[in-house]
């Protein structure tokens, strides 16, 4: 069916705002580079213990989560663009230390910089996206190509890394690192130069005198609820307790777990702009919602696995991380629009903050969960199938408060909500 060019128009995205997913893409090959192998650099070119290797992963996640809130608070009292720009510059420096750094302590010192420049720059995401989106199509459309290039970019990144470590040299990391600093300095020039934002700073000047408080209110507190189970029973479930369950209980071989995530890898490739074409068209709740119950259905496929043996299972098993993946691609575009939505005026820097602090603690704490679901008389499929229904619920019930107001105004409805909880 020929889309007329008045609807083109609502989804075409301005220069600035592909410069901007552009250079997370850039960025995003050059965290590939490195953070996959990170561990791998600490504990056998460092000399770390293997202890000491987890709690400097552990000091960079966690570095993240409080720099997620404060970052926000940045971005609603100054400028979401200048926040990025310096976020950007400090994990720069954060990457540069670990190349350069000996010992424990400069280690430390690094990944506790490259923490607090992650965790301040995500905050200002979704307000960037916002400020260069005229419309929700633009605004779906273009958060759907920054997931889409930060899933291509950690793959094209990891993938060279591999090779270029190869070699099993010290140097050659420490190189790589160099080029993630490089690239992470180059995208905050593509920000300062071809990311103007004259409406953030204008709101940025208006907020110095009298930052807005922020309220959330209840429909954004269950939202974030929902999206710590879909977060820590989810997203983080698929990178950690997926491989060990099918490594440990269902007899996999490495290789099939290295296909099962090759093909889930293609579909967020392929459907990531398909999916976000549906979410432009529905409510974001109701794309939320959706997910949730597909993301349950998927690992009720992995259960129904567990009980067939040989070919079957292994359908099976491509199957469930087909499914989950087409849930993913509809994750990013619904759920921090929704954020966007909600924010109350003044504090979508606070709101996406919290958001992504929220995100972090997910991923932190989902693969020790994975360990004690794997290695526990714990119904390892069902628990993540029944928090998937959970986070729908609680989506639903924000739906339904939004949907009842009897204020017309999408607008005003969704921030008189947010702000009366």
């Amino acid at each position: 069916m020929r889309v007329d060019r008045p609807e083109r128009a609502r989804r075409r995205l301005g220069a600035p705002a592909w410069w901007f997913v552009a250079g997370y893409g850039v960025s995003a090959v050059g965290t590939g580079l490195c953070y996959p192998f990170l561990a791998i650099y600490l504990s056998q070119f460092r000399g770390l213990s293997t202890g000491a290797t987890a709690l400097l992963l552990l000091v960079l996640a966690g570095a993240a989560v409080p720099m997620s809130v404060v970052g926000g608070w940045l971005v609603d009292r100054y400028s979401p663009r200048v926040v990025a720009i310096a976020a950007l510059l400090v994990q720069a420096v954060g990457w540069l230390l670990v190349s350069v750094g000996s010992g424990y302590a400069a280690e430390l010192a690094a990944v506790l910089v490259i923490g607090v420049g992650t965790g301040s720059f995500l905050p200002a995401v979704v307000p960037i996206i916002t400020v260069l989106s005229a419309t929700d199509e633009v605004k779906v459309r273009t958060m759907s190509l920054r997931y889409l290039l930060l899933n291509l970019g950690l793959g094209v990144g990891a993938g060279l890394g591999g090779v270029l470590l190869g070699s099993a040299s010290a140097t050659t990391y420490q190189w790589l690192c160099a080029a993630n600093a490089i690239s992470c300095a180059a995208y905050a020039l593509i920000i300062a130069v071809r990311v103007p934002l004259p409406r953030a700073e204008d709101d940025a000047a208006e907020h110095r005198a009298r930052l807005v408080r922020f309220r959330p209110g209840l429909n954004y507190a269950l939202l974030l609820v929902a999206q710590l189970l879909l977060v820590t029973f989810g997203l983080a479930q698929v990178e950690s307790g997926v491989p060990l369950m099918v490594r440990t209980e269902l007899s996999g071989s490495t290789a099939l777990i290295g296909g099962l995530y090759a093909v889930a890898t293609a579909v967020v490739l392929i459907g990531q702009l398909p999916v976000s074409r549906w979410v432009e068209r529905v409510h974001k709740t109701r794309a939320l919602i959706t997910m949730g119950l597909v993301w349950a259905a998927a690992w009720l496929l992995g259960y129904t696995a567990g009980a067939l043996t040989g070919g079957p299972r292994v359908a099976l098993l491509f199957v469930m991380m087909v499914t989950f993946a087409l849930g993913e691609c509809a994750y990013s575009p619904a759920f921090y629009t929704l954020v966007e939505r909600i924010a109350p005026k003044g504090t979508l820097g606070r709101s996406s903050g919290a958001a992504w602090a929220v995100f972090q603690v997910g991923n932190t704490i989902g693969p020790p969960i994975a360990v004690f679901l794997v290695g526990g008389n714990v119904p390892f499929w069902l628990v993540l199938a029944t928090a998937a229904v959970a986070a729908a619920v609680l989506v639903l019930i924000v739906d339904r408060r939004m949907h009842t107001t009897p204020d017309a105004s999408s607008s005003n409805r969704f921030a008189r909500l947010a702000a009366d909880g």
